[in-house]
């Protein structure tokens, strides 16, 4: 134990396993928006970016509306089955549903068609994701109220949500996917990414199910609208919040728009086979893991906002360094890089991309667990515990991660041209085209990282901090 640390409400090794095994859903439908979803509808089925985009906007912004609601919703539910489970259970079936409906074949459809399906079954599945997954979230500081603990709570999540969609990148594009506009491969794609979605979410509920009677059980809460929005503004007025849940914002976009951009450049810059790529996919998944894995370990008594901060940093330094080489390559003939088709730059790709993953699924891990050291000082301040509400942070953030990528790698590619009817092949191939797209990408590749460095360092909320909140609200268990 650290100098100076409590023996804290800790949970369970099984308890541990069946809460992150429910992040295994989250990966498969984060690989779906972030990886798949954009050139499936733009090059497969032929929207314009810019309307994929909006649809992912939409759905967004329906998000943003049923997040909260939902929090504050469970956070005052009482039942047989606790404050959680209800909502969790019932999202099991449309989540599934709304991913493989997402990737079926629509037919021959009108542009608008196809445009008004995409915007439903995007909501359907915002909507199941935020039944499921904030008040799953909210389990998490309930479950434990350690400090170094809750780092590893995050990490179990991480490391199986890795597995999810690490695990369904591999399988599309080593078995499923013979290009990345094989309509049919994504046919089979829908179908069992849709079951693995379903084993996930009923996993995770079923198995944390029998934690329910040990669970806070909050005194009657009024579920009257004005009282929600009351309380609600009360609750996010704390700083900790406001700066780690904008700081995770920019953090998610940025992830999510390298994983947007990610198939582009394979596809355009780089010019890989699918094919070549699985095994890429099955490095970084097992660096992730490894990583995450160790995370709490690396962590124990240490800062967590010291190493997001330095996490965050090193993205902003080593992130953009490959297809910015490679653009000095092109310009002013330099040879910094091996060329594209090469077994040198194969390596160096899959080493640098395994790199940066793991690094931003550590960024995550340690804004979650930030996110959970909230409630206990919301807790102090209004007596109410809001795991709910404050857990927006991290299931905003996460959704963030597909919609926001898809949405800025949207904008990128109309911007960049990809949607102008006169772009030939030769310009998207190496050309003009895709040229200016890395340019845009690299911009606000580095912006994004840096506004969440600024924004993190205000959070205020230490291990000593946390202890005396644990401690005075008499969550310390007797040696």
């Amino acid at each position: 134990m650290v100098e100076g640390d409590i023996n804290a409400q800790k949970a369970s090794p099984f308890t541990q396993f069946y809460y992150g095994f429910g992040s295994i859903s989250v990966g498969i439908k984060n690989n779906l928006l972030g990886t798949f979803l954009l050139i499936y509808y733009n090059q497969v089925l032929g929207l314009p970016a810019s309307l994929a985009a909006l649809a992912l906007f939409i759905a967004l912004v329906f998000d943003a509306i049923t997040d909260p609601l939902i929090g504050m919703w469970s956070d005052r539910t009482n039942s047989r089955w606790g404050r959680r489970h209800p909502f969790m259970y019932v999202s099991i079936i449309p989540f599934s549903l709304a991913y493989y409906f997402i990737l079926t074949d629509p037919g021959d459809i009108t542009q608008d068609a196809l445009f008004y399906r995409l915007v439903f079954w995007l909501i359907v599945m915002r909507m199941s994701m935020t039944l499921f997954e904030v008040p799953r979230g909210a389990l998490a500081p309930e479950l434990s109220k350690d400090y170094d603990q809750r780092n590893r709570l995050a990490a179990i999540g991480m490391m199986f949500g890795w597995m999810g969609g690490g695990g369904i990148d591999f399988l599309a594009k080593r078995y499923m996917l013979e290009s990345f506009v094989d309509l049919e491969g994504y046919q089979v794609l829908a179908f069992w990414g849709g079951i693995g979605i379903f084993i996930g979410a009923a996993v995770s509920c079923i198995g944390t199910h029998r934690n329910i009677p040990d669970l806070h059980k909050p005194p009657p809460r009024s579920l009257n609208i004005r009282d929600f929005f009351t309380e609600a503004i009360h609750t996010l007025s704390n700083k900790s919040w406001i700066v780690l849940f904008f700081s995770g914002i920019f953090y998610a976009l940025l992830i999510g728009l390298e994983s947007g951009v990610g198939t582009y450049y394979n596809e355009f810059f780089w010019q890989w086979d699918p094919f070549v790529l699985a095994p890429m996919s099955l490095i970084t998944l097992f660096s992730v893991i490894s990583l995450v894995f160790f995370a709490p370990f690396i962590a124990y008594g240490r800062s967590k906002k010291n190493i997001a901060v330095s996490i965050f940093i090193f993205t902003i330094i080593v992130g953009p360094l490959p297809p910015a080489l490679r653009l000095l390559d092109l310009y002013y003939g330099t040879n910094l890089l091996p060329g594209n088709g090469t077994d040198a730059l194969w390596y160096l790709l899959a080493v640098h991309g395994a790199l940066m993953a793991s690094l931003g699924a550590l960024g995550f891990v340690f804004i979650g667990s930030m996110s959970m050291d909230i409630v206990e000082q919301v807790q102090k301040k209004t007596d109410r515990r809001e795991e709910g509400l404050l857990g927006t942070v991290n299931s905003f953030v996460h959704k963030l991660v597909g919609a926001g990528g898809v949405l800025l790698s949207g904008i990128i590619l109309t911007v960049s041209g990809f949607d102008d009817p006169s772009a030939s092949l030769a310009d998207k191939y190496g050309g003009a085209v895709i040229n200016k797209f890395v340019i845009i990408h690299l911009v606000i590749g580095m912006t994004l990282p840096f506004i969440s460095t600024l924004l993190v360092l205000m959070y205020d909320i230490d291990r000593t901090k946390h202890n005396t909140h644990v401690t005075d609200l008499g969550y310390v268990e007797k040696e």
